[in-house]
């Protein structure tokens, strides 16, 4: 299960890694330092936008609760990936589309049906697809909301009489906001927060026992965004 989230990790670094050595060089190129200023830069000009093609490395947390019939489930752990899309802006307003997909290292267990069986359950593997509306409050900042899909790959282990262990994946909507800001011409650092409501599930076991899953998640992020 962790081997996605690790190569994930992997990805999120070297492209952190690449933001941090290459930014002061290519805001040299772009003339954004002033030789005149305390700090030894400026800040980008007021004809910065948000518009175009953009890429970037995440990484967070997320906790996802499942409820059953009858029992529960709660986990948490980590999520990292990658983030993109492309938007368009026009004055203040930012619209746009982005989609993710991130490793997970998300676990947890419970009792189910009145403690007859115990489960663990674990996200591996986690994608969306959003619309993303923002407002520029001012020329570097970005506060925008988002709406859209969202899909999640999961192991299921369930002890007890009908148990089993089996992979399957849950599809839902996924709505969240947060902000960008643009500390140089082409950089951003974005936090946002994620709700995601997954549809129910019916695992069914090898023996030919079902459970029923139903998931929501809220998830918490940072990001590193390279507009093109």
């Amino acid at each position: 299960m962790r081997t996605g989230f690790y190569r994930a990790m992997a990805f999120s670094a070297a492209l952190g890694i690449c933001a941090s050595a290459s930014g002061p060089a290519m805001a040299q190129d772009y003339g954004l330092y002033d030789s005149t200023s305390y700090y030894g830069s400026s800040a980008i000009g007021s004809d910065a936008k948000f518009e175009g093609w953009w890429l970037g490395a995440t990484i967070g947390g997320s906790t996802v609760s499942y409820s059953t019939s009858p029992g529960s489930v709660d986990s948490d752990g980590f999520i990292g990936g990658v983030i993109g899309g492309f938007s368009w802006q026009h004055g203040p307003f930012v619209i746009g589309l982005e989609a993710d997909y991130m490793g997970a290292d998300i676990d947890g267990g419970g009792q189910l049906n009145n403690g007859v069986n115990k489960a663990k359950i674990g996200f591996d593997n986690l994608a969306d697809l959003r619309m993303r509306l923002g407002y520029t409050v001012t020329d570097n900042l970005l506060l925008f909301g988002t709406l859209g899909g969202a899909w999640a790959s999961a192991d299921v282990y369930m002890s007890g009489p009908g148990g089993g262990f089996r992979e399957t994946s849950f599809t839902g909507w996924s709505a969240g906001g947060g902000a960008e800001y643009a500390f140089q011409q082409d950089w951003s650092l974005r936090f946002d927060y994620q709700f995601t409501d997954f549809g129910e599930e019916s695992v069914k076991f090898q023996n030919g026992a079902k459970q029923t899953f139903d998931p929501d998640s809220n998830s918490v992020r940072g990001s590193v965004i390279y507009r093109f």
